[in-house]
């Protein structure tokens, strides 16, 4: 994290609230005081002590100045006598922060950002004398009356009394100035001063009057008057420069203009980006209609003679039949998953089992009252477990074809593990090309700088738990025929729910809003998140408004962009309901990590990853992510067949399995056999496989189970 990000956070906790807080190109920081918006340039040469001081002061204006109308007052006087107080309740309320507003000032006032280092302190003006001096320089000049306004500011409690004052004060050097300037103007012979909008001709034949000269004549002129010597009793103009305005403030606007010399002109533009806020049920094609498109897809066409249906009809057969086989087979393996499961649970509520006194003697432990005070009657409370539930999100993918029934097989072990467990759950294939045009023809209805989700992507709900056992069937056999379809076994897919794109990043947008269905219905409690899937998600794009110099050729204000093509940016991502702000980066290749990475942080469920790889992308994905654990992952590859990695890529756990047979059944045994007769050594070679992919499964399943449980 950095220096601005850090600065970021330290103005919220100063705030006491989750303030917006955005760093931009801008000259100064500011906040909006209505829309608590806090803008902070992105300061390159500011010091860890300057940068406290700014974040500090804005965060003052942030707590302490309302959003009212402040009237025609002087804006200057204003805001001196604003900061003053702000300033104040600040180091009031945090006093750690008086050194840094100490400190930070001292440094400001060495490098002349108040523009008068060296001056003479008389010669300025009462405001500026008091901006000064609350800004931590003790040694300002004040008269005994200037006192009074230096101590009154130094009380005001609201903005109101801020108000009153700047008024005040600003009428009482408006006085001054007049005084001064009406000293300035020459006297008529009767000795009354000549009216100061007349033009006053101070050349003479040994030339024009210099600044000095002209001062001196007055100061003289107007000391020989007595009623007007009272006038000049104040320090501020009588041994300093006449020409200063007393309503004006040269410090506070030298500090503004000095700060923007701090300014990092060539930092990249920072973008804060909100994720999208969408309606689920907008992208997701429900499992009745799936079912149904699945149903009249296979079962529900019509041929054009007998034999061409008995041919359709033994594919199909062969498929329901392949599908049913699987399903026997598999039994002990969920039976294996449900024990797993169960023990786990009960293991870990009793390890939070409270065991307390009940205030009952017991009887049996009356003898030991001499040298035991336990003699009470215990009980053992044990809370009562969670309510556990499963989201999962399938890669639908094109690069899936090869593997995709294994994978399917891996997702009906969990399907018939939650039914059997009673865990509520959902499985959605994540899909997107259907329709490829459709993107370009639709309007963008997002907001600018929200997360993009594309208009071809949608979710495929194929199973639910709100599914009654017959339906749930039904969907898990039409679907198998799907996959099985798609791997040529004669039989034609539906186009429709064919395989595309891998936008899992849209998939974990929609996550929170399903997981908050999931709840309200169901009653859960316990979140699972699983991600299925053999590759990276698509990259992120966002909303962006359309340059006026790059005209839309279809007169479109907004279009999506890709992050990763933005490289002279810089981009943080937002959540609007917790005010969680992360920095993300636009590499292509760091995309599933860094959503999945945010959304883990805004919400309190377990994101769980299954990545389908072989070994070389593996040790890839290893030296990007844990490569100092290189060596043990590699020999747990070797040894189990599987490896996973704890909250290193975005996920609580990564768990990496082969690309290849992971679809292997715990009753499946297939012999590899040169002759009508097999070996012995042949049936060796296949018990051996046989009996290390039952070991590798239910190694990969304790390992899945000790995290959902």
């Amino acid at each position: 994290m950095n220096t601005q990000e850090v600065k970021g956070t330290l103005a919220k906790l100063l705030a006491t609230e989750n303030l917006t807080v955005e760093h931009r190109r801008v000259s100064t920081a500011c906040f909006d005081v209505h829309t608590r918006l806090l803008i902070l340039p992105i300061w390159k040469t500011a010091s860890n002590t300057v940068y406290d001081l700014l974040v500090g002061h804005e965060v003052g204006h942030a707590l302490y100045t309302p959003d009212t109308d402040f009237g025609s007052v002087s804006k200057a006087f204003l805001n001196v006598l604003e900061d003053a107080r702000i300033e104040r309740m600040m180091k009031r309320t945090y006093p750690g922060l008086r050194k840094s507003f100490f400190e930070g000032y001292g440094e400001l006032w060495e490098q002349d950002f108040f523009g008068v280092k060296g001056d003479d302190l008389d010669a300025l003006s009462l405001i500026d004398r008091i901006n000064l001096y609350f800004k931590g320089n003790p040694n300002i000049p004040f008269t005994d009356d200037e006192m009074l306004w230096v101590n009154r500011a130094d009380k005001t409690v609201s903005f109101q009394d801020v108000i009153n004052l700047a008024k005040e004060l600003y009428e009482f050097c408006e006085r001054k100035q007049e005084q001064k300037e009406d000293m300035m103007a020459p006297s008529s012979e009767d000795g009354r001063s000549a009216d100061r909008q007349e033009k006053v001709d101070l050349s003479s034949e040994e030339g024009e009057m210099t600044h000095e000269e002209m001062l001196e004549e007055a100061y003289e002129r107007e000391s020989h008057n007595e009623n007007d010597s009272a006038q000049l009793d104040t320090p501020s103009y009588l041994g300093g420069d006449i020409d200063v305005d007393e309503t004006e403030s040269v410090t506070h606007d030298a500090l503004l203009e000095s700060l923007e010399t701090l300014v990092d002109d060539n930092a990249k533009e920072w973008i804060y980006l909100t994720a999208p806020s969408l309606d689920v049920n907008d992208y997701i094609v429900p499992s009745n209609v799936v079912q149904e498109k699945l149903d009249i897809h296979f079962n529900g066409r019509s041929f054009k003679s007998q034999e061409d249906h008995d041919y359709y009809n033994q594919n199909l057969q062969y498929s329901i039949s392949h599908y049913s086989s699987f399903k026997k087979d598999t039994q002990k393996t969920v039976n294996y998953l449900c024990k797993q499961f169960e023990m786990k649970k009960s293991a870990d509520e009793y390890k939070r089992a409270d065991i307390s006194k009940t205030g009952i003697i017991d009887t049996n432990k009356l003898h030991t009252y001499l040298y035991s005070e336990n003699i009470f009657k215990k009980i053992t409370t044990i809370p009562e477990g969670k309510n556990h539930g499963l989201i999962m999100h399938l890669d639908w993918s094109g690069s899936m074809s090869n593997q995709l029934l294994d994978t399917l097989k891996q997702v009906y072990n969990l399907v018939w593990f939650c039914k059997k467990a009673g865990i509520p759950f959902r499985v959605y294939a994540f899909q997107s090309g259907f329709g490829m045009n459709s993107r370009l023809e639709r309007e963008i209805h997002q907001k600018e700088n929200e997360l993009g989700i594309s208009n071809d992507f949608r979710l495929l709900e194929f199973f639910s738990s709100r599914q009654n056992a017959r339906s749930l069937e039904k969907s898990m056999q039409l679907i198998y025929t799907q996959v099985f379809s798609m791997n040529g076994w004669r039989l034609s897919p539906l186009s429709e729910f064919s395989l595309g794109g891998t936008p899992l990043a849209e998939a974990v947008y929609c996550t929170r809003d399903i997981v908050s269905q999931m709840k309200r219905v169901e009653n859960v409690s316990k979140v699972n998140v699983v991600c299925l899937t053999d590759g990276e998600a698509n990259p992120m794009c966002y909303v962006r408004r359309i340059d006026g110099e790059y005209l839309s050729i279809d007169n479109r204000e907004f279009k999506y962009s890709y992050l990763c093509h933005q490289r002279g940016k810089v981009f943080f991502l937002r959540d609007t309901l917790t005010g969680y702000t992360k920095r993300i980066a636009i590499d292509p290749y760091l995309t599933t990590k860094e959503i999945v990475s945010f959304y883990k942080e805004i919400t309190d469920y377990n994101w769980i990853g299954i990545r389908i790889c072989n070994k070389s992308e593996l040790t890839k994905l290893v030296r990007e992510f844990a490569a100092n654990d290189i060596g043990s992952i590699d020999n747990q590859w070797k040894k189990e067949r599987f490896a996973s990695i704890k909250e290193k890529t975005g996920f609580t756990e990564s768990f990496f399995m082969p690309d290849k047979g992971t679809g292997i059944g715990s009753q499946d045994l297939e012999v590899k056999q040169k002759h009508e007769v097999a070996t012995k050594a042949e049936l060796t070679r296949a018990f051996k496989k046989h009996m290390g992919s039952k070991m590798t499964n239910k190694t990969i399943l304790n390992a899945f189970i000790e995290q959902i449980a």
